[in-house]
C-alpha cells in the first residue's frame, strides 16, 4: 500500500511537470491575436488595406502571411463590409519588392488573389545577372514570392545572392553597400536561399548565421552589431532561425526564446494601441510582421495552417482597455513561448517530488532494517 503512495506522489509531479513541458511548447498565439486585433480594428481602412499610407500592398500582404499562421484565410480580416481578400485581389504595383511580398501573401491564402500575373512580372524583371529587381533586399522578397508560388528559381539568382554575401556573413540592402551589411536584409536573403534548395549547412548559410549571431544582445536582435535590438529586425532573425531549423540546436534554441521573449516584451499592453509592436521607427510596420513571428512561420512556408487561432473582436471605444500583459523579463522563461513560467505548479511538482523521493527511501531503509 505504501509503495502505491509513493509511485503516486512520484507520478503527479511528473505529471504537472509534463504539462509545464507542454505548455512551453505552445506558440505565443495569445501575443498574435492582440497584433492581428489591433491591426484589424485600428488600421485596417474602408477599402480593406491595412494602413493609410506608406506601402499598403506590403503592409496588408504581410498581414495576410500572419492571418495564414493563424490558420485564417484573408476575407477574416474586413472593416465593414470590405475585407482584407477583397483589396489584395485587385491591387497591383510595379515595385519588385512589393511584388514578392504580394506573391507571398497569395501563395498563403487562397482568397487574395491569383498568382500568375504577378509572378510572370517578377519572372521577367530578372536581370542578365540573375538578380531581380535593382536591390538585395527585393530581390529577396522577389524569389521568396515566387517560390512561394511554386516557381522555378534560376541558378544564376542563386549564385547572384550568394555571391553578394561580405566577408562578415552579412548583407546590404543595396548593391552598393551605401548603408552596409543589416540584419534584415541578411534574413530575407537566408530565408529566400533555403527557399531555393540551398541546404542550412550551406557555407553561405552558416556565415549569415555568424553575423545574425553578432547582432544578437540584449535578448533581441538588432540592426546591426552594437544597435541594439529592434522588433522588426527581432521578427525576420526570428523567421530565418526557423526556416533553417536551426531551433535544434541549443545555443539558438535559446536565441530564439529570447528573441520571443524581447518582442513580447514590446507588444503594448492597454489603451487606445493594446496590441500593438511598439518600434522606435514604425509601430504598423513592427506589427504587421509579428503575428507570423509569434506564431512561428518563416517565410519559407507555403499556405494556411492547419492549427486555426481565433481573430478576437475588436473591443467596445468605451470600453477598449487591455488586460495589462506582464514583462516576460521579470520571470523565468519557458522555452519556445516567451512566456513567464508558472511558479505555483511547477514548484508544487518539485515539493511532491521531493517528498515521494523521501517516502521511498525510508521504505527502503525500514526493509534493510528488518
Amino acid at each position: 500500500m505504501q509503495r502505491r503512495i509513493v509511485a503516486s506522489l512520484l507520478a503527479l509531479p511528473l505529471l504537472l511537470l509534463a504539462s509545464v513541458s507542454a505548455s512551453a511548447q505552445a506558440p505565443a498565439s495569445s501575443n498574435a491575436q492582440r497584433a492581428l486585433q489591433w491591426l484589424q480594428c485600428t488600421q485596417q481602412q474602408a477599402n480593406g488595406q491595412i494602413g493609410s499610407g506608406g506601402n499598403p500592398i506590403a503592409r496588408s500582404s504581410e498581414v495576410a502571411i500572419g492571418l495564414a499562421a493563424a490558420g485564417q484565410q484573408a476575407s477574416a480580416m474586413h472593416a465593414g463590409a470590405i475585407s482584407l481578400a477583397e483589396y489584395l485581389k485587385t491591387a497591383t504595383s510595379t515595385d519588385v519588392g512589393t511584388n514578392g511580398e504580394l506573391l507571398l501573401a497569395r501563395a498563403s491564402v487562397a482568397d487574395a488573389g491569383p498568382i500568375a500575373t504577378v509572378a510572370t512580372q517578377l519572372q521577367a524583371a530578372k536581370g542578365s545577372n540573375g538578380e531581380y529587381g535593382g536591390d538585395i533586399y527585393s530581390d529577396a522578397l522577389a524569389i521568396l514570392g515566387l517560390r512561394a508560388a511554386g516557381q522555378t528559381v534560376a541558378d544564376d539568382a542563386v549564385a547572384f545572392l550568394k555571391g553578394q554575401q561580405k566577408a562578415n556573413g552579412g548583407w546590404s540592402a543595396d548593391n552598393a553597400d551605401q548603408y552596409g551589411e543589416d540584419s534584415n536584409t541578411t534574413s530575407l536573403v537566408i530565408q529566400a536561399l533555403i527557399s531555393s534548395g540551398v541546404e542550412s549547412s550551406d557555407p553561405t548559410i552558416t556565415k549569415g548565421f555568424t553575423y545574425l549571431q553578432s547582432v544578437f544582445e540584449g535578448g533581441g536582435f538588432g540592426s546591426s552589431p552594437g544597435a541594439g535590438p529592434d522588433p522588426n529586425s527581432d521578427e525576420l532573425a526570428i523567421q530565418a532561425i526557423l526556416a533553417a531549423q536551426l531551433q535544434s540546436d541549443a545555443a539558438w534554441q535559446t536565441r530564439l526564446d529570447q528573441a520571443l521573449s524581447y518582442l513580447a516584451g514590446q507588444q503594448v499592453a492597454s489603451g487606445a494601441d493594446a496590441g500593438a509592436i511598439s518600434s522606435p521607427y514604425s509601430k504598423l510596420f513592427a506589427s504587421t510582421d509579428a503575428p507570423a513571428a509569434f506564431l512561428r512561420r518563416p517565410l519559407t512556408a507555403r499556405g494556411v495552417s492547419e492549427a486555426a487561432v481565433p481573430l478576437l473582436a475588436c473591443p467596445a471605444a468605451t470600453t477598449a482597455t487591455a488586460t495589462p500583459h506582464p514583462t516576460p523579463t521579470t520571470a523565468p522563461i519557458l522555452a519556445q513561448t516567451g512566456r513567464p513560467a508558472d511558479g505555483p505548479p511547477l514548484l508544487g511538482g518539485l515539493a511532491l517530488l521531493a517528498v515521494g523521493v523521501c517516502l521511498m527511501w525510508r521504505s527502503r531503509r525500514r526493509a534493510r532494517l528488518s
